[in-house]
């Protein structure tokens, strides 16, 4: 059985640390643990060499005691294993803070280290190790005081870790505080490229730049992280500002050419509207208007990139401007979500998605169990591919082959789903079908694909009619979230009015 543990790597992870998967660590266990209250810090007291040398033991166990001995391992070089979802044999008899359960109520990790006075903690791995009891305890809700060596929980009967205890827990204390600094971050990566942050000028910030879709003036300021931020998001990647070697790894992977798409889609058909616009309204004021999620210094790349999709795409009206903002404000959260996320909870599923798309036994296996806060990756996907594929997802969405529920889900402002619409899309803006996801998650792609979804489905029809109903329907399939829509158009609509005076 799986057991309840499965939050850790993403928990570890989010929080910038290396982590490593030891296989079928979700099954491993003495059973399952109770509530989670704290951490139990370990070392392992082998002085063997290497990174993790104590790992086959961790997982197995010893004569004298059954595995696994933890649920985390920690290398000298600071990566995490993931030994087990379940309860561990590490603890023993013992009490901390009142709690006497130490097997069903900690979390174990043993620290790779010889346990004697000359043995020496790598920073790296100190590091990490105060980094990764934050991080746990801020998931469970519990304070520093809940993290405790295993001589807390045992004196007398237990010497480890050597190191003190109070000064690690000040650390914790602080990383939960937010008042210590980030992890640290390797100056260059394996290509000689700099790690860059706000403030750095130069060449390689116009790489990034270029990268990015932005305007490269080699200047890192306030719009470049905004889009780093959101960027580091959208891929699943810690979003701290900073571009380091793991975002430069993800931003080698091929992209489209952002460049020769938007110079081959950015004008509008026919010629150039004599005068002022009404979509010249599409302001930073007014977006922060339709988007309040959003920061100005994210907003600020999308001003150009809507303002010529509205034009584009006929979307000049007062109501069409302001239903298409609303619209899409509600779908992608206000701009914040260009990935559509499956994170569902089992009554989510079971509610958005009819059992003819999802069956109940499979809405309990895949969705959000009560205590996680988030599904793994591959939950997700086998949710995407069940309720966007089959007959359903074939006659509807054009999902023809698999993978396809996964890899054309929700994308960019409108949340465009399905190979279908991505398939038409791309031909629109000359773009072949596998680039189109990616695209869409770009300012300039993003307002033009939500554009072209407008006009393609005819929404100025709706001009006329009262209400937002109907928009909605043809937006959303429903009216899930039109409560939501009317109160940002309202804003809108009074804007516009204020500033006719």
């Amino acid at each position: 059985m799986t057991y309840t543990l499965i939050w850790l790597p993403e928990v570890l992870e989010r929080a910038g640390l290396r982590v490593a998967e030891v296989p079928d660590w979700r099954t491993r266990g003495r059973g399952e643990m109770g509530p989670v209250l704290g951490v139990m810090c370990h070392h392992t007291g082998t002085i063997a060499g290497g990174n993790m040398p104590t790992l086959d033991t961790l997982v197995h166990g010893r004569a004298d005691l059954a595995g696994p001995l933890c649920q985390l391992g920690l290398g000298r070089d600071g990566t995490y294993y993931v030994v087990a979802a379940g309860r561990a044999n590490h603890a023993g008899p013992g009490r901390w803070e009142g709690v006497t359960t130490g097997n069903r109520s900690f979390i174990g990790i043993e620290a790779e280290n010889g346990g004697r006075p000359e043995d020496l903690w790598p920073d790296v791995q100190m590091e990490a190790y105060q980094r990764g009891v934050a991080a746990i305890l801020k998931h469970i809700g519990a304070g520093a005081n809940m993290c405790c060596g295993h001589k807390e929980w045992a004196p007398g009967r237990k010497p480890d870790p050597l190191f003190d205890m109070a000064r690690f827990r000040a650390e914790v204390q602080a990383l939960l505080s937010g008042r210590s600094p980030p992890p640290p971050i390797a100056l260059v990566d394996d290509q000689g490229r700099p790690t860059l942050r706000r403030g750095m000028r130069g060449a390689p910030v116009q790489q990034l730049q270029h990268a990015l879709g932005l305007t490269p003036d080699g200047i890192f300021g306030g719009v470049t992280e905004a889009r780093v931020r959101a960027w580091q998001r959208q891929h699943g990647l810690v979003p701290d500002g900073i571009v380091g070697p793991r975002s430069w790894e993800m931003l080698d992977q091929p992209r489209p050419d952002m460049e020769a798409v938007v110079r081959g889609v950015g004008a509008a058909p026919g010629p150039p509207p004599a005068g002022p616009s009404l979509t010249d309204q599409i302001d930073l004021a007014f977006l922060k208007l339709a988007f309040p999620e959003s920061v100005p210094e994210a907003l600020a790349v999308w001003v150009a990139p809507m303002q010529r999709a509205c034009r584009r795409y006929g979307i000049d009206t007062d109501r069409e401007i302001c239903s298409f903002l609303a619209n899409i404000g509600v779908e992608s959260a206000g701009l914040t979500r260009l990935a559509e996320s499956l994170n569902y909870s089992v009554e989510g599923l079971l509610t958005t998605f009819r059992r003819t798309r999802i069956s109940e036994a499979d809405a309990r296996r895949l969705g959000r169990k009560p205590g996680e806060r988030s599904l793994p990756l591959a939950r997700q996907e086998a949710i995407a591919n069940l309720v966007y594929g089959g007959d359903w997802g074939r006659i509807n969405l054009g999902n023809i082959e698999p993978g396809d529920g996964w890899r054309f889900r929700g994308y960019g402002p409108k949340q465009l789903t399905g190979r279908a619409n991505c398939i038409r899309f791309g031909e629109s803006v000359n773009l072949p079908v596998e680039q189109v996801p990616d695209f869409l998650r770009t300012p300039e792609g993003g307002c033009l694909g939500a554009g072209w979804f407008w006009k393609t489905n005819d929404l100025d029809r709706y001009a006329a009619t009262p209400g937002l109903t109907d928009d909605r329907r043809a937006i959303n399939g429903g009216t899930l979230g039109l409560a939501a829509v009317e109160q940002r158009f309202d804003r809108l609509m009074a804007e516009l009015a204020r500033r006719r005076g």
